[in-house]
């Protein structure tokens, strides 16, 4: 009887085999499908080395750089990081500082935000009391 068991345990195994091997699908079909498209895209990126292969690729196309960069930054905590991460640079805080003082909309946000903050308003008082440096 265990015989029997035994051998119809290891057909039943050997037709489920053989439903799956027919089931299965090709790459380029996995890739077409959507939902199968999210899943191996998810998987890829909770893999750090795919992260880091899939951010190479993307950084390598100046197409890809806007359009990653582009959504990043529509995403507002993003966005400070980024701008934090411009200011921390001394060679790119100049720059910046040109642009927001050549647009006349950015600088008159600039000139609200130091005088509209109780703290910033003081810090602004004192710095102008000081004589400017001779260059």
């Amino acid at each position: 009887m265990n015989a029997a068991r035994s051998t119809s345990v290891a057909i039943a195994a050997a037709f489920f085999g053989m439903a799956l091997v027919g089931c299965g699908s090709s790459v380029d079909e996995m890739i077409m499908n959507p939902t199968t498209k999210d899943e191996l895209i998810g998987k890829l990126i909770t893999d750090d080395v795919a992260k880091r292969d899939i951010m190479s690729k993307l950084a390598t196309n100046t197409d890809s750089k806007r359009e990653m960069a582009e959504t990043l930054l529509g995403d507002l905590s993003i966005k400070a990081l980024a701008l934090e991460k411009l200011m921390a640079d001394p060679a790119q805080r100049p720059a910046i500082i040109e642009k927001l003082l050549a647009d006349a909309t950015a600088r008159g946000e600039v000139m609200a935000a130091l005088t509209g903050d109780e703290a910033s308003r003081k810090e602004l008082q004192e710095t102008l009391k000081k004589p400017l440096p001779k260059k």
